[in-house]
This record gives structure tokens, sequence and C-alpha cells, in this order.
């Protein structure tokens, strides 16, 4: 009996480590049908909104999403944050951004479920480019090589991101986004591993009764 009972705790430790494992979510904007993002893990948990009226307008953004929160009385800073049981599961968020607010110095801020810094950096500017308009951007190159990659590790969540002072509203796109969800194990996985403790608490109590009755 001991032995059935050592190999169901075994079975349930090796289960947790084989079946928990981490989910890497990602957004790039890049539907057809441009206001499906809402309705997909970036737009369902953070306070991201279409910057325009139709929801289906890229506006002069081509490729990803022009950043707005849906505050218009803050000076046209942008502040994205995700839901508190959300922003608590993810270990790593990864991002692309592109600044074409020309003469504007705006600083980037990822911060943990907190709101403790994380990560912050001037985010380059990419002025017009006349060459560069194809009659829907009117100027501005949004071409992927154009963005720079971000990419920022937690042991305490991500709360989400700034973009500070001012004029990053409708001046601001991120795009190829990637959240990293921490490990979780699967149903089985806990059903086995609660076998695996009962198996360890009986042969401890088992071994108890024991030694008294010697």
């Amino acid at each position: 009996m001991d032995k059935v009972f050592r190999f169901l705790a075994t079975l349930g430790f090796i289960c947790a480590a084989g079946s928990a494992h981490a989910a890497v979510l990602t957004e790039s904007f890049d539907s057809p049908n441009f206001a499906d993002w809402q309705s997909r893990w970036f737009g369902q948990n953070s306070n991201a909104k279409p910057i325009f009226f139709n929801p289906n307008d890229r506006g002069n953004n081509v490729t990803g999403l022009t950043i707005y929160d849906g505050n218009i009385d803050d000076g046209n800073a942008v502040k994205i944050f995700f839901n508190a049981a959300f922003a608590a599961t993810i270990t790593n968020f990864s991002f692309d951004m592109l600044n074409y607010a020309s003469g504007l110095a705006q600083q980037l801020e990822v911060f943990d479920k907190d709101g403790n810094t994380l990560f912050g950096t001037v985010l380059p500017v990419v002025p017009q480019d006349p060459s560069a308009d194809n009659g829907s951007n009117n100027g501005f190159d949004f071409a992927d090589s154009k963005y720079t990659r971000y990419s920022v590790d937690s042991t305490n969540g991500i709360g989400g991101f700034r973009i500070l002072p001012f004029g990053s509203e409708g001046n601001v796109s991120i795009d190829d986004l990637s959240a990293t969800i921490a490990a979780v194990p699967e149903p089985s996985t806990w059903a086995m591993m609660i076998l695996g403790f009962a198996g360890v608490g009986f042969l401890a109590y088992r071994r108890r009764n024991q030694a008294a009755a010697a």
C-alpha cells in the first residue's frame, strides 16, 4: 500500500511540472476588420480605445494601432493599463512602438501591477517622409523597420505603460504585442496534485500511528 501512495504522490508532482505551461498572447492589428482587436485579449483586458469615432478607421496608421486611452482631458498623455487580474499574470510584455510626434520628446514607461516603473526610455522620433506618402498615410512612414522593439520582464506582473508628458495620443503607434502569461496548472493537473498530496498525508498519518503503537 505504501508503494501505491508513493507512486500517486510522485505522479502528482510530475504532472504539475509537465502540464503547467506559460501562454503567449499576440496582437498585430492586421485583421481586415480593424475593429476586431477590441474583442481580443488586448482590447478586453486594457483601457485602450479606438481613436476615431468609427472603430474600423485606421486613419493614417496603415500598420499598427494609434494609441488612445479614452481620456481627452489629460493633456494628451497616454496611460494604458491592464485590469488587475490580468496584469498579475503577465511575466513579459513585448511590443513595437513608433513615435511620429515631430519635435516632441516622449517618455515611455512600463510599470508593474502596483504602479512601480519597470522600464523607461525616450522614444525616438520618426519624422514625416514625403517620399513615403502613398496617398493614405500623409507622408508618415509606418514600415515595420521604423518601429523600435521593447521587451520588459517582471516578477510582479505588468500593469501597463504610459507615454508622457503630452502630445502622444494620435502621434504614437504600437504594433506586434506579445504578453507571456504565467504558468497555470490545468484542471486535470490540479486533480493529480491533490491526489498526490493526499497520498503523502496518508503516509505520514500511518507512520505516526505505527510509531505510537510501537
